[in-house]
Formats: C-alpha cells, sequence, structure tokens
C-alpha cells in the first residue's frame, strides 16, 4: 500500500499546489480559468489521441472495460434514484449529490494510471473513458434535467453536448486511428507527444485551483452519501462485477482507480449551469479530492 500511495501522493500534490496558486492568485487572478479551458480543449484531447494511437489493445479490453465500468455506474445511479425520497435534501441538492456520486476526475484517473500502470494502463484508462465519459454525460445532465425546475433542455441538445466534449472525440479518433491502422503521419505524432506532456500537470493544477475549503452543517449529510456512494461503494461494486466474470489482470486494476477517483471540477460547472446546488457541489469535490489521497491507495492495494 505504502508504494503505492508513494505513487499517487505526487499527483495530489500538484492538487494542492493549484490551492495554494488560487490563494496567492499566481500567475494572475482569472489565469487558471483560461490555462483550464487551453487543457481541456487541447492538451487533454492530444494525450488520448497519442497514447490511445500508439498502444496495443483489444476490442475485447475495449467492450470488458467500459461494459463494466458503465454497468456499476448504472447501478449506483439507479440506487440513488430510489432512495430519492428517504434524503431530507431538495431536488438542487439531490443532483449534486448525483453527479458526486457518479463523476470521475479525468485528470486524477490518467495521472494515477500512468504513475502506477505506464503507458498501458494510461491507454486503458482512456479506452474506459471512451465508454464512461458520454454514459455519464447523459445520466447527470439528465438528472438536472428532470429534478431541477425550469430547465428545458431537449434531447437534441443533450446528444450534442455529449457529441460535441473534446474527451470523447479524442477517444474516438484515438481508437479510430488506431484499428484502421491509419496512426498519426508524418510529424504529428511528434508534435502530439508535446502537447500531450503539458496536458497531466497543467490539468491537476487547475484541479486544485478549483476547490473551495467552504461548507456548512447542512451540507454533512449530502457529502457524506456522495463520498462514500463514490469513493467507497463504487470501487467495490466494480471490484465484485469484475471478479464475477474472470478479470484479474490490469483491466482490473484500471477499473478499481477509474471507479475510486474523486468527482471532477466539471460537475461544479455543469451545476451552474443547469441551476443545480453550485455551493454544495464544490464542498462534495473538494471533501472527495482531500479524501481520496487516502482511500484510493486503500483499494487498490486491496483489490489489485
Amino acid at each position: 500500500m505504502y508504494a503505492i500511495f508513494e505513487a499517487i501522493l505526487p499527483i495530489f500534490l500538484l492538487v494542492m499546489l493549484g490551492m495554494v496558486f488560487k490563494k496567492w492568485e499566481f500567475p494572475a487572478p482569472g489565469f487558471w480559468k483560461i490555462a483550464d479551458r487551453v487543457t481541456y480543449y487541447v492538451f487533454l484531447p492530444a494525450l488520448l489521441i497519442e497514447k490511445l494511437v500508439n498502444t496495443s489493445f483489444t476490442l475485447n479490453d475495449f467492450y470488458s472495460l467500459t461494459s463494466i465500468l458503465m454497468l456499476t455506474v448504472i447501478i449506483v445511479s439507479l440506487f440513488l434514484v430510489l432512495i430519492k425520497k428517504l434524503l431530507p435534501i431538495s431536488s438542487a441538492s439531490f443532483t449534486s449529490v448525483f453527479q458526486g456520486s457518479i463523476r470521475f476526475n479525468n485528470y486524477v484517473v490518467l495521472a494515477s494510471s500512468i504513475a502506477l500502470f505506464g503507458p498501458t494502463g494510461l491507454a486503458l484508462a482512456a479506452i474506459a473513458m471512451a465508454g464512461v465519459i458520454p454514459l455519464v454525460n447523459v445520466l447527470c445532465i439528465g438528472c438536472l434535467n428532470y429534478y431541477v425546475p425550469g430547465n428545458s433542455k431537449g434531447l437534441g441538445s443533450l446528444i450534442k453536448g455529449v457529441l460535441s466534449n473534446p474527451l470523447v472525440v479524442a477517444c474516438l479518433v484515438g481508437i479510430s486511428l488506431n484499428v484502421t491502422g491509419i496512426g498519426l503521419p508524418y510529424v504529428s505524432n511528434d508534435l502530439f507527444k508535446i502537447l500531450s506532456s503539458a496536458a497531466l500537470p497543467m490539468g491537476l493544477i487547475s484541479v486544485g485551483t478549483g476547490l473551495q475549503l467552504r461548507g456548512n452543517k447542512d451540507q454533512v449529510l449530502p457529502v457524506a452519501v456522495a463520498s462514500i456512494l463514490k469513493l467507497i461503494a463504487l470501487p467495490v461494486l466494480t471490484y465484485y462485477i469484475m471478479t464475477y466474470f474472470g478479470i484479474s489482470d490490469l483491466r482490473l486494476s484500471v477499473a478499481i482507480l477509474f471507479s475510486s477517483a474523486p468527482c471532477a471540477i466539471s460537475a461544479y460547472i455543469l451545476a451552474g449551469h443547469l441551476n443545480g446546488d453550485q455551493k454544495l457541489m464544490a464542498t462534495i469535490i473538494t471533501f472527495e479530492t482531500i479524501i481520496a489521497i487516502i482511500t484510493m491507495p486503500i483499494f487498490l492495494s486491496l483489490f489489485t
């Protein structure tokens, strides 16, 4: 467990560095919002494409890993819908609990994958994202549209939002270039490698700049529910379903890493866009990110 913790710790130290930069307003107020957009739309897609193109994998890797992760996300989502009436919180707050229970932080997943499992692990994580990112976005947007009064975005807008997601597009492009044998021609491979080298450090620091160390007593229950489901129930469920189907190789390790990662900052943005409880969402993201420093190494050492 110590070796896993040691490998993951630098990732979270970069997140903490982002919190320091935010407090100091370094290098300038508003810089990291712009930097995060560049990372999200340029650096991270370049990383996903480059790794997916240059790593050998089979369609079985794609189907087995993504289908099980998608199944676990659906199970947790259905569980939340079933217990909603038992939770003494508003509908807007429920949508934040919902997002906090199934969303994952792309930067933490990818950085941890390469730190623990190398390029192959990173490629498997990217493969998983190709299937899970669209599903999570559909479920979260659908939840906000259904439970928050006044949201009237239709199915067309939902589909458009998923298909225009740069990470979804990058995964589909990378997998297509790999399976067709086209690859990245001429010097484009070197170009993508250079761009991808900036993705994880910039992304992790940006995560830190988005965290907010604030909360109140009314948030204890929803934060606890979301954190228990995301950081404990989801990895445990993933482990038992993976082992039930006889998967015990690197795919299992990546799946546990994937399911035990904290919620992403994008949940906060979506909550604001669709009238969710943004303050609660910020608290959930911050708490999960801090606690994941402990829970991720525990589950990785127990289940892999």
